[in-house]
Formats: structure tokens, C-alpha cells, sequence
């Protein structure tokens, strides 16, 4: 998987393309390990990549250990093919025989997801990740489409995480510059790839701050603001959550407990601080942020090899002695109707002042995803609070 290559490649000698899909429900550990290991493959040479926590992302792949992924309709699906690896006379010298790679390779990998509480009949591509070949995703397209229509299912949207709210969307841009923690990472072929197959269906920005060198007070507001637990998020504090989430894919449902609970696991690694807003005891906005782990994943190959694996529960103890040089905030909203009172101006500079204890020197958020219609009022109060818009992503859909 070449990054620096221009476009798919358009002569690769692959051949006998053989799609396998299992069921998550009846996969068993063998079953999961061998889908991650071929999804696995896909980037790993790729030195933008910052893999997930591999351990936890095999735990996740469990509808036995994943409440969230239980009750949904998932499936390992992955496209692999026979690759020739050059050629050689026959004795006659009157043909050329083909020599072939006795190892399949992998060429598309994704997890299908099949929420029941969605309405529209539309299924997600989680975790879609595509080798610089394009018969690949047309090969998986085909299947899709002569799969999900019998299970009720006419449109795909994605590439998505396991939770939309975490992961969601193809870099579409800014391949020089590295992914933070929780976004997705590609090389800039795929789009051109995947819009050969399906068509854009919304974008959305990353925003980066740096964080003042001296040293950050936080300003004076209406809001009463304090550390909380952000397990809170998916129990007493679920309504505000809910009520303050703006930032996400138009057309997904609203995440509920479960997906909320989810979603908190996946960030325990980046030593997640939240910090709520009150005023006269009720909650009316919060910020969630952490340590921007992407840097430590991509060192430690995502804890898949022992060292690696060490090297993480190493660093993890480290993440709040200045040992991580950027923040990511994962979640901030205030709810609308407090809006424009200088309450996210609290929380903005709250999170700054935390960044500047820990000892970071930037932040990032997002991606802030534009809505079909309309203007998004996080990115015009970011850019007001001096982030710049940073990468792309985009979201793919298509009728089947």
C-alpha cells in the first residue's frame, strides 16, 4: 500500500478474488483473530496509520463482551485474491508461463452493521479499509448488493467506526499530517477508489489549536464549572449528551446508554478529564478531553506484538506526567438554549488550562461534520476561539 501513490492501480495482477463472511455471532476468537488480522494488513506498512489497541479492538469484535455490538447484526466481510508474481519462459520460448503467489492477499476488509432501530433500511461499513486495487470494492460492492436487499437493507453508508460518533469518515486531504487519536487514517488512493463505487454523502473538518505557552487562566463566566465522571454520560447526564449532540452524521440515530458506554471505553486510554457547566445545579454543557495517544499507538504497532503491548501499559502510567505532547478533545457542546451566554467560551479555556498543566501544546476536535443543510455552529465558535481547520473526511453512501 503505496501512500504516495497518485490513484488506484489500475493493471495489478490479482485473480480469483474470493469474498469470506462471517457472521460475528458464530465467528469464535479464531474467527475474529483471523478478520483482524487481515484488516490488520491492509495499513500496516502505512507510517500515517496509528492502529487501534489491538487487544481491545478484539475484544470489541465480541458480541459476547460488547453489549453495544450484541444487538446489532454484524458481519466480517473481506475480499482476497491470487497475485501473480511475474512470469518465465516455457522451453519452447514460444509462451510465457505466470507465476503465482500461493498466499492469498487481502484487498478490502470491513465490518457490516445492521442497526434494526434505523428506519431507512440502511446498513454501515465500519472499519472499511481498501488495498490499492480496484476490483476489490467493486467485488464488494457486488456482494452487498446481492446480500443486504434480502435482508431487508437497500443503501450503504461509510466508512464508519463501531460507534459513528468515534471514527467515522475517509481523509480526503492533509495526507501529510498526522491523524490524532480516534480518526481515521487512509491512504490517498482510497477516496478516488471508493467514489468509483459510491458518492459523497457529507464532510466534515478537524480543528487544531495550539495552546498558548504562557501560562492559561480560565475566564470568568456564568457557568459554575467542575470535574466530573464521564461514566455520568451514559447515566444522570445521558439527556444533556444527547441534548448537546449536534456534531454528528445527519442521518444515524442518536447514540443511546449502551453505544455512550461504548464509546467511554474506547477513550480510557487517552486518560479522558471531563469538566461540566452548571448553572443554578442544572448541567447545561461539558467538555471531554485526553491525551492524543495516536503517536504512542503507532510506536507500539497497536500493543499486537508482546514489546508492543508492554511499551502501552508503560506509557499509559505516564500519560499525566507531561510524557504526551498534544490533547484531543472528544466531546464539547453546551445545550442551544444556553448557547451564545459565553458558557463554551468557559469550557474552551478550561480545556486549554488543562492541556497547559498536563503539558501539552496543541488540541485538536473534531471531525465537526456539516450538516446537509445549514451552517454548524461548533466550527464558526472554534475558528472564533482561534483553531484552524485542519483534514477533511467525507462519508460515502450508496443505494443498492
Amino acid at each position: 500500500n503505496d501512500r504516495n501513490a497518485t490513484g488506484p492501480s489500475r493493471s495489478m495482477p490479482y485473480f480469483n478474488y474470493r469474498i469470506q463472511a462471517v457472521d460475528a455471532t458464530t465467528a469464535g476468537r479464531s474467527g475474529r483473530r483471523g478478520f483482524l488480522h487481515t484488516w490488520w494488513s491492509l495499513y500496516r506498512d502505512d507510517d500515517r496509520w496509528a492502529p487501534p489497541d489491538y487487544a481491545q479492538l478484539l475484544r470489541d469484535l465480541d458480541p459476547r463482551h460488547t453489549t453495544h455490538l450484541s444487538r446489532l447484526e454484524a458481519s466480517f466481510v473481506h475480499v482476497d485474491a491470487l497475485r501473480r508474481t511475474g512470469v518465465r519462459s516455457a522451453r519452447n520460448d514460444q509462451q510465457e508461463i505466470p507465476l503465482v503467489s500461493l498466499l492469498e492477499r487481502s484487498l478490502a476488509a470491513t465490518v457490516v452493521l445492521i442497526d434494526r432501530r434505523r428506519t431507512d433500511h440502511t446498513a454501515s461499513l465500519a472499519l472499511l479499509k481498501l488495498g490499492n486495487e480496484g476490483q476489490a470494492i467493486e467485488k464488494l460492492i457486488d456482494y452487498l448488493a446481492d446480500d443486504l436487499p434480502r435482508r431487508g437493507i437497500d443503501r450503504i453508508i461509510g466508512p464508519t467506526g463501531l460507534s459513528p460518533c468515534l471514527g467515522s469518515g475517509l481523509l480526503v486531504d492533509g495526507w501529510d499530517e498526522w491523524p490524532p487519536f480516534q480518526t481515521p487514517s487512509n491512504p490517498p488512493y482510497v477516496p478516488e477508489l471508493l467514489e468509483r463505487h459510491m458518492r459523497p454523502a457529507q464532510s466534515g473538518r478537524l480543528f487544531h489549536a495550539a495552546i498558548p505557552a504562557e501560562l492559561v487562566t480560565t475566564t470568568p463566566g456564568p457557568a459554575n464549572l467542575k470535574p466530573f465522571d464521564p461514566v455520568r454520560l451514559a447515566g444522570d447526564l445521558l439527556p444533556l449528551f444527547i441534548g448537546a449532540a449536534e456534531n454528528r452524521i445527519a442521518d444515524l440515530p442518536l447514540p443511546d446508554a449502551t453505544e455512550v458506554a461504548f464509546m467511554l471505553r474506547q477513550l480510557e486510554r487517552s486518560a479522558v478529564a471531563g469538566y461540566l457547566a452548571e448553572m443554578d445545579g442544572s448541567p447545561v454543557g461539558f467538555v471531554l478531553l485526553g491525551a492524543d495517544t495516536a503517536a504512542r499507538l503507532r510506536l507500539a504497532h497497536g500493543g499486537r506484538p508482546l514489546w508492543g503491548r508492554a511499551l502501552l501499559k508503560l506509557v499509559t502510567r505516564s500519560y499525566g506526567k507531561s510524557r504526551v505532547s498534544n490533547g484531543r478533545i472528544h466531546f464539547c457542546a453546551v445545550l442551544p438554549e444556553w448557547r451564545g451566554r459565553g458558557i463554551g467560551r468557559q469550557l474552551w479555556q478550561n480545556a486549554l488550562a488543562h492541556g497547559r498543566d498536563c503539558g501539552w501544546k496543541s488540541l485538536s476536535a473534531g471531525p465537526i461534520w456539516l450538516p446537509l443543510q445549514g451552517a454548524l455552529p461548533a466550527s464558526a465558535f472554534l475558528e472564533s476561539m482561534g483553531a484552524s481547520a485542519g483534514q477533511t473526511y467525507r462519508l460515502y453512501e450508496r443505494k443498492l
